[in-house]
């Protein structure tokens, strides 16, 4: 699964990084990992751009606490 971890980012790098991993991995037809940790800042500008792409994505599941799980394979296909 490709993944993307955030340590060592500042905030305002969150929004660019997260974007070109969608980017890169965008129909790969995997789960993506992102990464956050605690910080409800990266989350939160994670999630942002994971919506404004249009994916689905899971957070909060107790296994993966600190972690946001994107989906990018399409259903109907």
């Amino acid at each position: 699964m490709p993944r993307l971890d955030l340590h060592g980012l500042k905030h305002h790098e969150v929004e660019n990084e997260v974007a070109r991993f969608l980017e890169r991995h965008l129909h790969s037809g995997l789960f993506l990992e992102i990464i956050t940790g605690n910080s409800q800042a990266m989350i939160q500008e994670s999630i942002k751009i994971i919506v404004q792409y249009g994916l689905q994505y899971y957070h909060g599941y107790p296994n993966y606490i600190g972690r946001i799980l994107v989906v990018t394979y399409d259903e109907l296909h």
